[in-house]
């Protein structure tokens, strides 16, 4: 009889407890289904942020207004806001802008068929747009076409506004494979290197992602031409596909940051990007670093028998371009952008005896059959020719000319410029210029 009874009130004991541990357990499954709920409207609210189209030019910029992250990386906004990134519907000179206005303008001239492909401004935008302002993915149609006649218009104080800021890489674009590791987080910042809290109330945290230091991340917008998925494809800049076609194969294992993002005396958080050739004095100094020019002069007098003895009084002139640049460069992006050569030879009275010049820059063309080169970004497709500066390659050009009768000592000068845009007199850099003499009767 105790034995029964001892039973019963184990019983008693074992169902008390069960009751008590469903009881206290079920505030914390309760507390677990509210959070996994917050994550999913979270989620929503997530997608729903992504899906977002701004209605308004001023809620576009607003959406990527980046203004706040001047408190505390001042360093790095002064030298941001000496780079292209800063001004990227403008550019250098205002040729970006005018390469702009004129795909705009070619809707209802050159590109009229566009208008059978889509009626939407936006759709026809984009080929340039995606790369110059990526954020035009979020707007509407009516934004589009504000932007559109900003550009025309040439209203600056709107341009500038629409800029390749920090919100654009640390976020937007700073995540390349996106089947992988999914997209951005809307309030994070992101690095190559660490991961964090941050100061910025609408940006509270850093996120890690290592892909922001390969090439491929500036590959996302420096590379061409833009065929895949494109309703017309654009031919903007390559420099993304000759580094890896003719710099990686060749030996060079430097990245496109560890060079335009170095860090050095004039670009301290190297987030200036250069180059920008608008400023005159640093591009100099930047050509003048990965550039070198020689130029060498020899007169002798030839003899060939052809059949009877014949005797040929000669100049032979050698230049040499030797640079550091991993890339093709020029890269066509502005097209007209080139290395001039010019040779000139004179007697010693300053006469000119002979001139001769060549061009260095990817001769392209639109892909049809007629083999005529062609310029701004909507016309380029194939590469016919390129001259340009390779990676690993010094330029050499060996001249021969026959010096006239009586002439027997010259001077040889030649002058090596960078051409970024013909006819705009700021836009040429005189990189050397050097004077030779040569004499048949040898060194004096």
């Amino acid at each position: 009889m105790k034995a029964g009874k001892v039973g019963i009130i184990f019983l008693v004991l074992v169902l008390l407890f069960s009751f008590t541990a469903v009881a206290l357990a079920e505030p914390e499954v309760k507390k677990e289904e509210a959070k996994a709920a917050d994550t999913k409207a979270e989620a929503k609210e997530v997608k729903a942020a992504e899906k977002k189209e701004a209605k308004t030019l001023d809620e576009l910029i607003k959406m990527y207004d980046s203004s706040s992250c001047e408190q505390c990386h001042a360093d790095y906004v002064k030298d941001w806001k000496h780079s292209l990134h800063s001004k990227p519907l403008v550019g250098p000179f205002n040729k970006t802008l005018g390469t702009l206005i004129g795909y705009i303008k070619e809707r209802d001239k050159e590109l009229v068929k566009s208008k059978e492909v889509t009626d939407s401004m936006k759709e026809y935008m984009m080929p340039c747009f995606i790369c110059h302002i990526p954020q035009l993915q979020e707007a509407s149609e009516e934004v589009a076409k504000e932007i559109a006649k900003a550009c025309v218009e040439e209203n600056f104080p709107v341009l500038e506004k629409l800029t390749i800021n920090c919100l654009i890489c640390h976020n937007r674009n700073s995540i390349i494979r996106k089947f992988r590791d999914g997209n951005p987080v809307p309030d994070a910042v992101y690095s190559a290197t660490k991961t964090g809290q941050h100061a910025n109330p609408a940006y509270p945290k850093i996120e890690k992602n290592e892909m922001m230091a390969d090439s491929s991340f500036c590959g996302q917008c420096h590379q061409g031409p833009n065929i895949l998925h494109s309703a017309e494809p654009m031919w903007c800049t390559s420099n993304y596909d000759s580094y890896l076609q003719a710099y990686i194969p060749k030996g060079g294992d430097k990245s496109c940051q560890d060079c335009h993002m170095e860090k050095t005396d004039y670009n301290k958080t190297g987030h200036r990007f250069p180059p920008n050739y608008d400023d005159a004095e640093l591009s100099m100094k930047r050509l003048k670093d990965a550039i070198q020019f020689d130029l060498k002069a020899k007169a002798y007098t030839f003899a060939i028998k052809a059949p009877a003895p014949k005797m040929v009084p000669t100049l032979v002139i050698n230049t040499e371009i030797q640079h550091n640049v991993a890339h093709r460069f020029p890269d066509g992006c502005p097209s007209p952008t080139h290395f001039k050569l010019d040779v000139v030879v004179k007697d010693k009275a300053g006469k000119e005896l002979f001139n001769v010049g060549r061009y260095y820059m990817p001769m392209k063309k639109l892909g049809y059959a007629e083999n005529k080169m062609v310029f701004a970004s909507l016309r380029k497709l194939s590469l016919m020719r390129d001259t340009s500066l390779q990676p690993f390659e010094d330029k050499k050009e060996e001249f021969e000319f026959e010096l006239p009768e009586g002439v027997d000592e010259v001077v040889v000068e030649a002058t090596l410029k960078f051409i970024v845009e013909p006819g705009v007199e700021k836009s040429v850099f005189e990189l050397y210029k050097v004077t030779k003499e040569a004499s048949l009767k040898g060194k004096k």
